[in-house]
């Protein structure tokens, strides 16, 4: 009775184990889709308000060669209000996938651990966190890469905000290696 749980526990961990390294490539994709969904939606928000401010540069340029009595209709902004709306859910998309794409890259790492009680529940979470985080902070450095080009203040307060995520992690793990030296010292 014995073995046979032994072997049936050995072969559903082989199982899970073989799926998640199958799944490396599904989270490859997923993060490849993200970075171009992410990409491509501001890079056509960027298009969009450039095309804009050209737009309105040019209304304002005519009202003042225009006669008093003539006025032109100012552009409409409920327009650009859906779009927003819009383009905030594809950033959260977008992130979303990176964050699963990250989670399902570190899975063969929590099923080889999975066995050992506390270790598990430990590297479960911790590449959970490091997912999040990093996920976030590749959103973040991406939106600023694209926004340096038009507004480098934007982009510059995104990138300093893409980068606080990674001195998070940075700072953890050099907390956690520290305790463990003087642990062991």
């Amino acid at each position: 009775m014995n073995q046979k749980t032994e072997t049936i526990s050995e072969n559903s961990f082989s199982k899970r184990f073989k799926t998640a390294l199958k799944n490396l490539g599904i989270g490859i994709v997923f993060l490849i889709a993200g970075l171009f969904l992410l990409w491509h939606n501001e890079t056509t928000v960027l298009d969009r308000e450039l095309k804009l401010e050209q737009a309105q540069s040019v209304i304002l340029e005519t009202q003042k060669k225009m006669p008093e009595n003539e006025t032109v209709d100012p552009v409409e902004t409920q327009d650009l209000r859906s779009t927003t709306v819009f383009n905030w859910g594809f950033r959260i998309a977008g992130w979303v996938i990176l964050f699963l794409g990250l989670a399902t890259l570190f899975k063969p790492l929590v099923v080889l651990v999975e066995k050992i009680p506390l270790l598990s529940n430990f590297v479960g979470r911790g590449i959970t966190v490091f997912a999040l985080l990093s996920s976030l902070s590749l959103t973040l450095i991406l939106m600023s890469a694209v926004w340096m080009v038009a507004r480098p203040v934007f982009g510059a307060v995104l990138l300093l905000i893409g980068v606080i995520p990674l001195f998070v992690l940075y700072r953890s793990g050099k907390r956690a290696r520290l305790k463990q030296s003087l642990k062991q010292a």
